[in-house]
């Protein structure tokens, strides 16, 4: 029954390409979840306010939002090779000047916006190019598998990324300086993981415009209206939720009398739940019940937002930590595998472009929630999220029951319209 259940779970690792662009794919997000913590440690140190923790997170937002849909098309239209070349060299490069000048003092608010600013706008379009490459790698059975293995595999990086970046930053001749440089290192590994795959493919554009490209993958969205509320869900999860990482500073400092630098025991709590769980739900990524089990862990994490405002210690805040990462870990993993499972694979670089924009949306909210918590309290902007969480939660659920009966859970609906 173990074998069976790992075979399932694990089936796209057996494929070497697949196997290496995730191993690469990991050190990427290793480097990105350490940056998070980082991040806001330098922020908050910087100024002691939660709203410049939210002020350097809008960087990333800006340019997600500005840059995705055009980092869809690209995309589709360029080998996928060159893209994460390029902009992952770009992402090493950006790390390694932030850490130089954290070592030499010259490191402000404004600077540190900026590199986010870089940041987002490189990964608007490496972030499709990595998901459309996996459909080129991969059978169609076998995608939902090996895109849910890829939130796995982001997830543990959620676990590791805290503690490394944590006792880096305590190690007083590394410090802060010194966690982005390695961070700049890892990128020469991952760079270096694009040499063992074989070229990708242009796809043909046909004479079309980039305007017109980009105007096809929206049409292609609105006519799959199973595909366009995923996307819409996640979008709207991913602002209203997500953001909890702005308040924890001052939330520790402020409510529970704790440093702020323990804002990584909390992350890595939530992120170690959330990759049991993510494990446990790959196998049912493109099983009928993917679009149930991802409403579930919207509801986990909304309900677990309330909790963690209502914690009266440390102890009580982590144990909501780790409820909340199993509810992100289930809803993130279920949610990107329904949205390239209903997608053409033709589409699913401008597809996962527009589901990017969850992010950039949530950079550009973190600056808001941040200044909120300062005016009512980090309890009352937790609440806030929660209930904004469920709110979208019980509002997609509703609106999935008509399209129930035309098409059942887990297969293609059809489509209102041409492409």
């Amino acid at each position: 029954m173990i074998s069976a259940w790992a075979a399932r779970t694990f089936k796209a690792l057996e494929y070497r390409h697949y196997r290496v662009l995730w191993i690469g794919t990991s050190l990427a997000f290793l480097a990105f979840m350490m940056s998070s913590v980082v991040q806001a440690v330098v922020a908050f140190e910087l100024t002691g306010r939660n709203g410049a923790v939210g002020f350097v997170s809008l960087g990333m937002g800006l340019a997600t939002i500005l840059v995705s849909p055009f980092g869809g098309v690209t995309a589709d239209r360029l080998p996928k090779r060159r893209l994460l070349f390029i902009g992952q060299s770009i992402i090493g490069l950006n790390f390694a000047a932030v850490g130089l000048l954290i070592v030499f003092d010259l490191i402000t608010i404004p600077l540190l916006a900026l590199s986010t600013l870089v940041m987002g706008a490189v990964f608007s379009f490496i972030g499709p190019a990595r998901q459309a490459w996996i459909g080129e790698l991969l059978p169609a059975h076998d995608l939902p598998n090996g895109i849910a293995l890829q939130q796995v595999g982001m997830t543990l990086t959620r676990v590791i990324g805290p503690f490394v970046a944590a006792g880096l930053i305590s190690v007083s001749f590394i410090g802060t300086g010194g966690t982005y440089l390695f961070m700049a290192g890892l990128f020469v590994f991952v760079v270096l993981t694009l040499s063992m795959l074989p070229p990708s493919q242009a796809v043909a554009r046909g004479g079309r415009s980039f305007r017109d490209d980009m105007a096809l993958g929206v049409r292609h969205i609105r006519a799959r209206p199973r595909l366009m509320l995923a996307v819409v869900t996640f979008i709207g999860v991913i602002m209203a939720g997500f953001s909890y990482f702005v308040v924890l500073p001052g939330f520790l400092e402020n409510e529970l009398g704790r440093s702020s630098k323990d804002m990584a025991l909390l992350m890595a709590a939530g992120a170690a739940s959330g990759f049991v769980v993510s494990v446990g739900v790959a196998g049912a990524a493109g099983s009928r019940h993917a679009w149930s089990l991802m409403a579930a862990g919207g509801v986990v994490l909304g309900l677990s937002l309330v909790l963690l405002a209502s914690a009266p210690n440390f102890g009580v805040a982590l144990l909501a930590m780790l409820a909340i990462g199993a509810g992100t870990g289930a809803f993130q993993v279920l949610n990107n595998a329904i949205v390239m499972r209903e997608a053409e694979p033709a589409y699913h670089g401008r597809v996962m472009s527009l589901t990017m924009l969850a992010w950039g949306v949530n950079g550009l909210v973190a600056y808001p929630f941040g200044a909120l918590a300062d005016w009512i309290g980090e309890r009352e902007t937790l609440g806030v999220m929660a209930a904004g969480v469920l709110v979208i939660v019980a509002g997609a659920w509703f609106a999935s029951l008509p399209l129930r009966g035309a098409a059942a859970e887990g297969a293609l609906p059809r489509p209102l319209g041409g492409d």
